[in-house]
Formats: structure tokens, sequence, C-alpha cells
């Protein structure tokens, strides 16, 4: 009789666990699927900036970002404030709006990259969001290239060391040398970027303006380290590196650039001492950009860089000569591909092609508005 008991107790159990188990099982696949109710996080979309400024300085590698850029802006039907002819908005005279030529319907702008004079009225022709660029360049060497490219030994009917001795010890020429062309001479890059010439040699007016140009610029590249400069740049504005691969265009090897004694360098830095002081400056706050982009990460994204420029130079270049003008580079073309094409092309060339296409493109937008608007 206990057996019995025992045997029927033990049934009891069993049954009671299988029904547990069934009832669970049941209710799990019944129950509402509250995850699918909680609030999910939201996915970060990284949106693409699309508007630039770049103040091109001279002899800074200026052209071929120019180029990068022109490029982007061409195959996105972006808008560019362009000059109303060749390759300059202003300077010697600051930039102004009344040197503008009113194409979009807005009288504002998506990309800025030809040579000016800076000012800060730049801002109320650019559109909401635009990223303002800049690049650096050591001031010596700066000012070495543009003595050979432009010529000065022609000009002031002196080689660059008597040149250099004559800026040095004669404060009377160094306050009375013209500018070349007006616009070219010493402190070329605080001089494009705006800084009165009667500020050159006062250190609180120089830091001055060296605060305005930080507060305005939201990166500042560094000619010496093009290729790194343009992958943080790619990395800011969040675009593929595909998107920055560029030839070098209107550059030279140093083999034109006059030579001269450690002396003339230290008499070039004292003369520049602006741009001495702007670039000292901004190449610090460069290294912090790279510290804080990781220095590992951003030699990862140089190498690719140059394998992508590597794979454009072999699908295009048949051969290079230094037959551009004051002897920079020429490309001889493979193929006539588009990317081929505009990557090589000379500016004023761009330009041009760019301003006429922009033109069309506002008619018939302008048009479409007018008939749409005939009611």
């Amino acid at each position: 009789m206990l057996f019995i008991k025992i045997k029927y107790c033990a049934i009891y159990i069993v049954t009671l666990m299988f029904l547990s188990f069934v009832m669970y099982f049941i209710f799990i696949q019944n129950e509402p699927n509250y995850r699918s109710i909680e609030p999910k996080r939201p996915l970060t979309i990284v949106e693409e900036k699309q508007r630039v400024f770049f103040l091109k300085t001279h002899k800074c590698a200026g052209t071929t970002i120019q180029n990068i850029l022109m490029r982007y802006g061409h195959k996105e039907n972006l808008d560019f404030l362009l000059p109303n002819k060749n390759n300059y908005v202003g300077n010697p005279e600051h930039f102004n709006i009344s040197m503008v030529i009113n194409v979009t319907a807005d009288n504002k702008f998506d990309l800025f990259v030809h040579h000016t004079r800076y000012s800060q009225d730049v801002k109320s022709v650019m559109r909401s969001g635009t990223f303002f660029v800049t690049i650096l360049r050591e001031p010596t060497s700066l000012f070495q290239s543009m003595y050979s490219f432009y010529h000065f030994e022609k000009k002031y009917k002196n080689n660059l060391t008597k040149f250099i001795s004559n800026l040095s010890n004669n404060s009377s020429f160094r306050k009375n040398v013209q500018r070349y062309s007006k616009k070219l001479g010493i402190n070329q890059m605080s001089w494009d970027l705006g800084m009165a010439p009667e500020d050159f040699e006062s250190t609180k007016m120089i830091n001055k303006f060296i605060d305005i140009i930080e507060n305005d610029f939201d990166f500042i590249m560094i000619f010496e380290y093009l290729d790194a400069s343009l992958v943080l740049f790619a990395n800011l504005m969040q675009w593929p590196l595909e998107r920055v691969a560029y030839l070098p265009l209107n550059t030279s090897n140093d083999t034109h650039k006059p030579i001269i004694t450690n002396y003339d360098v230290m008499q070039l830095e004292k003369v520049n001492m602006a741009d001495n002081m702007l670039y000292k400056w901004f190449l610090e706050k460069f290294k912090e950009k790279i510290y804080k982009y990781g220095i590992k990460k951003l030699k990862i994204g140089i190498g690719k860089l140059m394998a992508i420029n590597q794979e454009i130079r072999e699908k295009c270049v048949k051969s290079i000569t230094n037959k551009g003008y004051a002897k920079t580079f020429s490309y001889e073309l493979k193929e006539n591909t588009n990317i081929c094409q505009y990557i090589t092309m000379n500016e004023l060339k761009y330009t041009s092609y760019l301003r006429n296409t922009q033109y069309e493109r506002h008619r018939k937008y302008k048009a479409l508005d007018k008939l749409m608007n005939n009611n």
C-alpha cells in the first residue's frame, strides 16, 4: 500500500513538472515582445560636410587642394563663388561683397576656393555650415619658393641673398619695398589672411591677429605634412579618402629654389616675423589634432591615401615633365577619362569651365522657377 502511494505521488510530481513546463513554454511564446517596444538607441548618422571656404595662400600647395575641392563641387553640382575673370577674388584689396557675381537665388555659395585677401565679410556670402580652412608653410621655405616662382630678381634687381641683406639691414628699404604685383612679398601668409602691413612688426598685433584666425577657421593644414593634413581634413569633413586624392599641381622640385646660408635663413625669419609666429602657433595646433586623432591611425590613413594617389598616377599619367610655368610639373595623360582630365586641369581652364557650367545651370533653374510661378 505504501508502495502504491509513493508510486502515485511520484507520478503526480512528474505530471505537475510537465504541466509547469508546458505552461511556461506557452507563456513565453505568447508573451508580448517587450524588447520591441523599448525605445531603441538612435543610430549615429554621420553627415558629410559639403560647404567649404578655402583661403588659398600663395605657394602652399593651394592649387592642389583647390583642385580637390573643385572636383568635388563639380561632381555634386554645388555653387562656387568664382572670380569675375582669371583666378582672383580680391587681393590686394580685402574681400568684400561687391566682388561677388550673384548667380544664385539667395546670393550665397557652398564653395569658395580661389585666391582672395581674407576679411570676415566672407561669412556673409557662405551658406550655413561652411567649414573654414587654409594651409600654412614654413615661412623661409615659402619666401625662397616665391622669389624663384615669381621671378622677384627681375623686379627687385637683386638676387635673393642681396635682397635679404637689404631687408634685414635697412629698415627704410623694408618699409618702402613694394609688394610684387601689389600682393606678393614678406609675411605673405599673414597678408593673404588679411593682416595689415603696418602690424607686421608688432608682437601685440600679431598675437591679436592669430586669435582672429584661430576663431574664424576650423582647420589649418600644414604644407610640410600635406598627406597628414588631407587625412585629417577628410575625417573632419566625414569624407572617404578617395575624395581627397590628388596629383601635385603647380609644384616643382627643389633644384630651382635659391640656396641661401644659415645666416640668411635667420634674417628671413626676422623680417617674416608675423608669418613665423603664425606658422609656429598653428603647427602646435596641428600636432594637437594629430594626438587627438591618433598617430597610428593617421599613419594608416596616409598609407591608404598614398596608395589611392599611386593608383590614379598609374591609370592616368603617361609622363611628367617640368615644362609648366616656372618649371613646374606638367602631366601627359594616358587616358581622357573625367578623373584624369580634371585632376590635372589647369586652374584657369577649370575655373572658366565651372563658371560657364554654373551660369548655365542657374539660368535653367531661373527659367523653371519663372514657368512655375507664372499663374
